[in-house]
């Protein structure tokens, strides 16, 4: 469980930029197992999680249960990582087994679970700068400080499994190869889907997806395919939102620090920095009003809905799906049996509409779609209708609608 903060989290966006000061070049490094001494083979690109540290009466203790606290030396001689609570770094020196890390420089919130994680974080960050010298053996990495003493032992950090996890962007590397925050008021989100093979999410103005593999901290994302709106405001949001669906297959690993989710391309630069978002319960498919945001217009392209028209579902306790399809209104009945759902029975009434230009069009499309629903998921308030291969037919999101 991520601990609690009492602060307001606009003030890790605030500060999450830390400025490192580089003062020192990589030249040599810790020795790993059979790896020959003056290299940097086992340290660097990796993530480091504590195992344990020593405390005041000094013996070593473990790392609190629920706290995760990381470390990754870059190629760049900086070190950063998750102190727990707040996101540090520093530069560091190597020179063979001796390393040297400045007093870092972190963020500033508060964390009140687990019990004692501030005291522990600080205690970490006070060791880190006393690093003397390094050791790994087995994936395991030990600083030692001036005397001889252990003071922090790491594990070689296994990377979390992203599959069922959103996040929501705060900063992507820019043309010049600067890392940027986002640009203000816009929104772009992440989805990996609970089976492990497809993300999701808002672009900024469109709704996008795309397959995925993972094989450890690797991951390829492929090209995406989005729904087809155009947003003029705020200025710069689509230039922002094709910047970030190219940068996506470019993508070739990824790390977790925290609550943030790095992806970077195969030399290891960073490409995009993405928060943890706000956990949102499932909403439930029967008695929700859902609002039609996309659907498949065939293969893998999609299609949002036609600017000025509203279709909405709703599925009744009575097995019965009632609805706007745009122009018409429509009903029918379903049947769920777990994950798995069919919609049968439709009718409609028979009214033609001539604008917005192409709603008929579209409503034939959409009430055709049903015939090849076989499933659904919900993911907080996001509905999507499902073919027999887990194909997106038809995405909603929650909201009010004027449907009787």
């Amino acid at each position: 469980m991520a601990p609690s903060r009492r602060t307001n989290r606009g003030i890790l966006a605030g500060t999450v930029l830390l400025v490192i000061v580089v003062a020192c070049i990589v030249t040599a490094g810790c020795t790993a197992g059979t790896s020959t001494p003056g290299t940097a083979a086992g340290l660097t690109g990796v993530s480091w999680s504590l195992d344990t540290y020593l405390a005041d009466n000094g013996t070593l203790i473990p790392a609190l249960p629920e706290s995760e606290v990381t470390a990754r030396f870059d190629d760049d001689g900086t070190v950063v990582g998750s102190a727990g609570c707040n996101q540090y770094g520093s530069d560091y020196h190597l020179d063979g087994t001796a390393l040297s890390i400045s007093p870092p420089i972190s963020t500033k919130m508060y964390c009140s679970e687990p019990e004692g994680l501030m005291e522990q974080e600080a205690r970490f960050l006070e060791l880190l700068a006393s690093a003397a010298e390094c050791q790994i053996e087995n994936d395991r990495l030990e600083i030692i400080d001036a005397s001889g003493a252990p003071v922090l032992t790491f594990v070689r950090g296994m990377p979390i499994d992203l599959a069922g996890s959103s996040w929501t962007l705060t900063s992507l590397i820019d043309e010049g190869g600067s890392m940027a925050p986002i640009i203000t008021g816009t929104t772009v989100t992440t989805l990996f889907d609970a089976d492990g093979i497809r993300v999701s999410g808002l672009a900024g103005c469109n709704h996008y997806s795309a397959d995925y593999t993972r094989n450890g901290a690797d991951i390829t994302i492929k090209s995406a395919v989005r729904t087809d709106m155009y947003c003029g405001e705020p200025e710069g949001l689509m230039d922002q939102e094709d910047r970030y669906l190219s940068l996506l297959t470019d993508v070739s690993s990824y790390r977790v620090e925290g609550d943030r989710l790095i992806l970077s391309d195969k030399e290891g630069a960073d490409l995009l920095v993405f928060d943890r978002a706000a956990e949102v319960p499932d909403l439930p498919l029967v008695g929700t009003d859902w609002v039609l945001d996309s659907y498949s217009t065939g293969r893998d392209a999609i299609s949002s809905v036609i600017t000025g028209t509203t279709i909405t579902a709703k599925f009744t306790d009575d097995s019965k799906i009632t609805g706007s399809a745009g122009c018409n209104h429509y009903g029918g009945e379903y049947l769920l049996d777990g994950a798995n759902l069919s919609v049968s029975s439709l009718f409609s009434t028979l009214m033609y509409c001539g604008e917005p230009e192409g709603v008929m069009e579209q409503e034939a499309r959409y009430l055709g779609l049903f015939d090849s629903v076989a499933g659904y998921r919900i993911d907080g308030d996001r509905l999507d209708l499902l073919d027999e291969v887990g194909k997106v037919l038809l995405s909603y999101r929650a909201g009010c609608t004027d449907q009787p």
